[in-house]
């Protein structure tokens, strides 16, 4: 239980840093909506460049939030032992992690193959859109090849 109480404080860590940058970003967002800082992308008209800003504040702060809960639950296990337990157990339940991988191994599957049809439909109205659509996919692809590879050696 000591690894695991570790393993939490590592990860508390990384979570406020990561906490700290994202309030940043909400702040910027913020800032610039109301005007104090001229933060806009460098295309588009300044409706798109409101809505870039809005859609920046709102995803750093849904992300904040994620974070925030995993640190306070996080926190709370540290000081409570049948919290910390209960904890353990719910991140290293064999049952949990498997149903865990097949669902990713199913979500990737099905963003190859819906991002090919999405890449092809794409094509029709814009071959920008298409061929960043087709790269994303070929990057996906590329990279579970990769960690296929990987875990082949590694079992």
């Amino acid at each position: 239980m000591s690894n695991y109480k570790e393993k939490l404080k590592i990860q508390n860590v990384f979570l406020s840093v990561a906490c700290v940058i994202l309030a940043g970003f909400c702040a910027l967002g913020f800032a610039a909506e109301v005007g104090a800082v001229d933060l806009a992308p460098l295309a588009g008209d300044s409706h798109w460049q409101s809505q870039w800003r809005g859609f920046v504040s709102g995803a750093s702060m849904g992300v904040l939030a994620l974070m925030l809960f995993g640190l306070l639950r996080n926190l709370s296990a540290l000081k409570d032992e049948k919290k910390l337990k209960k904890l353990y157990i719910k991140e290293n339940d064999e049952r949990t992690i498997q149903v865990w991988t097949s669902a990713r191994a199913a979500g990737c599957q099905a963003f190859l193959l819906l991002g090919l049809v999405a890449a092809i439909a794409a094509g029709y109205f814009s071959v920008t859109v298409s061929l960043t659509i087709l790269a994303c996919v070929f990057a996906t692809a590329v990279i579970c090849l990769c960690f296929k590879l990987y875990y082949f050696k590694k079992f």
